[in-house]
């Protein structure tokens, strides 16, 4: 098989091709040997896609806005940079068909509809691929005199499933490199539309409930596993009384900052203990200068897909 090419193998023999000690044949179900016998040349078949994955991205748009902010870095750097390490991070996420992407801000009102700066875009599906069916392994023999019909029809079987597998791997690198094309397509049209957006500082408040029932929602209508990324300080200041269930969703908070070195310590205790009632998974946080592209895509790419 050509390198990259993602099959599992799996054997359809109905029989099992073995060496006997001191003979030297193919062994049929039956028990007969027939000396001079190739062994059944085995097949493979394509590895499934695996569950779909949907990417969630939030970023605080009133960073600064409330009364327990960070001077160290003021408007608009928190969301700029979100902006552009989400983009920078699309290339490496592995994504493929299937998986999905949104993008909504944080602010006084985040499950208002307006917050969606990048709408739920799904990575478009291959059409079905059509493979040839696979040759028919003869029967084993049921005595010696069958050895010589056994011995040609395994010759011919194994003559076609060689060819078999020749276009099985010119089908399967085909589609593969279609999907890669798909794939590349969507991620530059999608870093257009973040590179695109504009926020605009929000001085009401900080709802990071409403954000999180947004993406609970998203996550909750989308099956597969899901993966939220939060760029904030992680101060609610609206007391938004929706609590959603993010079901076992992997959590990562990132350009996480305040000036209060106690005050941030706490903020990630109480959030980690959050987030644990909200049925998702422990929660990582990233510091803002621990927060780079290959940060965020490495702990993206942690629990696998």
């Amino acid at each position: 098989m050509a390198k990259g090419l993602r099959a599992r193998l799996s054997l359809v023999l109905p029989l099992v091709a073995a060496l006997v000690a001191g003979a030297c044949g193919g062994l049929g179900s039956s028990g007969v040997v027939c000396p001079g016998a190739p062994s059944l040349e085995a097949l493979w078949t394509p590895a499934g896609a695996g569950d779909s994955i949907t990417y969630g991205f939030l970023i605080d748009r009133a960073y600064t806005g409330d009364a327990k902010r960070s001077p160290s870095y003021p408007w608009p750097q928190l969301p700029m940079t979100a902006l552009n390490t989400v983009a920078g991070a699309l290339t490496s996420l592995d994504l493929r068909p299937g998986d999905s992407v949104f993008g909504t801000w944080i602010s006084h009102n985040s499950n208002d509809m307006r917050e969606i700066f990048l709408p739920l875009s799904q990575v478009p599906k291959s059409s079905a691929t059509e493979y040839p069916p696979a040759p028919t392994p003869p029967k084993a023999p049921l005595n010696q005199l069958e050895c010589n019909d056994y011995t040609a029809k395994v010759r011919a079987y194994n003559a076609a499933a060689n060819e078999w597998k020749t276009k099985m791997e010119d089908i399967t690198q085909r589609a593969a490199a279609q999907d890669a094309r798909t794939v590349a397509t969507f991620i530059e049209r999608t870093q257009v539309a973040i590179r695109g957006a504009s926020p605009v500082q929000d001085p009401v408040g900080t709802d990071i409930y409403g954000g999180l029932a947004v993406a609970g929602g998203v996550f909750g209508a989308n099956p597969g596993k899901h993966k939220l990324v939060l760029f904030s300080d992680m101060t609610d200041t609206i007391g938004n009384p929706i609590r959603p269930d993010l079901g076992q969703s992997d959590i990562v908070v990132g350009l996480y900052h305040r000036d209060d070195p106690s005050d941030q310590g706490k903020g990630q205790r109480d959030w980690e203990t959050t987030f644990k009632t909200l049925n998702a998974r422990a929660p990582v946080f990233l510091p803002w200068a621990a927060t780079t592209v290959d940060k965020i895509v490495e702990q993206l790419k942690a629990t696998g897909r």
